[in-house]
């Protein structure tokens, strides 16, 4: 059944609700009206007859023309001798006892009041019969209004879900042409607006999980496909490096080339580490050997910077994590030091809940503490490096070649394993960068 049926069925069976409550009622409390109005005629004439009576007026020759009140109410006056005026009193109304009273067959519908007087007992007696027909007739054009009002109210809704339902109409057609379903697959077809936008958004689902596997797999392979030549070139490089008759100038070249490949390599493990997903199983690592990886890796891309570390990290410590996220997080830092902190001394602490990676070197303002993790932010001392100018201006600047990255991706890469990574000002002198392990599950 489609959701628009659905839709406003529901709506026209509340307004139905309404319609046949409000006609119940309307039609019950004319009802009730009618019978209380009829009581009170009744009521009345039989108290003004009785005041006739008690004045003697119901013994007299104008006894007849009193008691005769008209086509639909009557009165009897019943003496002590059991006659009655005028005569024809119905027998079942004449052992009535005193007090108000209702008959009611297939040709009246009487309302009787009796009392006594002294002239005997009054009997009056109101014929409602007509009064019930309009009733009945009033009920009979409630039920036709109602029914118009119901058909109307199911146009209507009918209408309105048409409006509602329309952009969840678009949707579902804009999906379907945007991801059709496959040829191999048998076609569902179904005019459920509900079931066909599921079925257009798991088609959507189906497509990007595809996307992001072959994404995965293209990463992978390409990683693969790049560390190889990367680590031929640099054994080139290194090779290279070792011919005594190269010039000094040459030297220095071949150094920037190895920089560069090693620069290369750190990009395809960050990128690896943001994406997210583990080449390895997480397991326990050795945090002092991976700190020592991570500074041999810098050393090697690096060697001019007059930075030294301090691995203080005994080497019995271990944390379960990923290595390379791992690796990489602690590499841009010692990056971010060596770049912007150096001559410095760097200080690498930690346990099993946290590693501190603190330098004394020219520290961070105050007020460029929070861009230090914004992409592409570079702190003043870098600008004015670039600059020509020189100078003691503060870290925080690129640990990827420059860009201003290196901190970023450090961050990232920490929020996507659930850890933390915070800085703040080293009493005195220098800056102090916190990596906090989230606890294992």
């Amino acid at each position: 059944m489609k959701l628009q049926y659905r839709v406003s069925s529901a709506l026209a069976a509340l307004v139905a609700v309404f319609v046949v409550a409000q006609g119940t009622l309307s039609y019950l409390s004319l009802e009730e009206q009618e019978d209380r109005i009829a009581d009170e005629l009744v009521l009345t004439e039989a108290r003004q007859l009785r005041a006739y009576a008690e004045r003697g007026d119901l013994d007299g020759p104008r006894a007849s023309d009193l008691l005769d009140r008209g086509a639909d109410l009557a009165a009897w006056l019943v003496r002590p001798d059991g006659t009655s005026v005028p005569a024809g009193l119905p027998p079942e109304l004449s052992t009535l006892t005193d007090g108000p009273h209702r008959v009611v067959d297939a040709r009246r519908h009487l309302h009787i009041v009796a009392v006594s007087t002294g002239a005997g007992r009054l009997i009056v007696a109101y014929d409602a019969q007509r009064n019930e027909e309009q009733v009945h007739q009033y009920g009979l054009y409630l039920i036709g209004l109602g029914a118009l009002c119901i058909a109307a109210a199911l146009a209507m809704a009918r209408q309105l879900a048409r409006i509602v339902l329309a952009p969840m109409e678009r949707l579902s057609t804009r999906l379907s042409d945007w991801v059709p379903g496959d040829p191999e697959e048998a076609p569902h077809r179904t005019s459920d607006e509900e079931a066909r936008l599921v079925a257009a958004f798991a088609r959507v689902q189906k497509r990007f999980e595809r996307a992001i596997a072959h994404e995965r797999e293209f990463g992978t392979n390409l990683g693969h496909e790049l560390r190889t030549p990367l680590a031929a070139l640099r054994s080139d490089i290194e090779m290279l490096g070792e011919t005594a008759a190269l010039p000094d100038a040459q030297r220095v070249r071949l150094h920037r080339m190895t920089a560069t490949v090693d620069a290369l390599a750190g990009a395809i493990e960050s990128a690896r580490a943001l994406s997210g997903r583990r080449r390895e199983p997480v397991a326990p690592v050795a945090l002092a050997r991976c700190i020592d990886d991570a500074w041999l890796i810098v050393q090697a891309g690096a060697p001019r910077h007059a930075l030294s570390v301090d691995n203080r990290v005994p080497a019995a410590t271990t944390v379960v994590a990923d290595r390379h996220a791992l690796l990489t997080i602690v590499r841009n830092l010692l990056q971010n030091a060596a770049e912007h902190a150096a001559p410095a001394r760097c200080v690498v602490s930690g346990d099993t809940h946290r590693l501190t990676i603190e330098d004394d070197g020219p520290g961070i303002a105050a007020a460029d503490l929070p861009f230090v993790f914004e992409r592409a932010w570079r702190g003043p001392r870098a600008d004015r490096a670039d600059r020509g100018e020189g100078g003691e201006g503060g870290e925080g600047g690129p640990a990827e070649s420059g860009r201003g990255l290196g901190l970023s991706i450090a961050r990232q890469i920490a929020e996507l394993n659930g850890w933390t990574l915070a800085v703040e000002p080293r009493p005195g002198r220098g800056v102090r960068f916190t990596l906090a392990f989230a606890d294992p599950a």
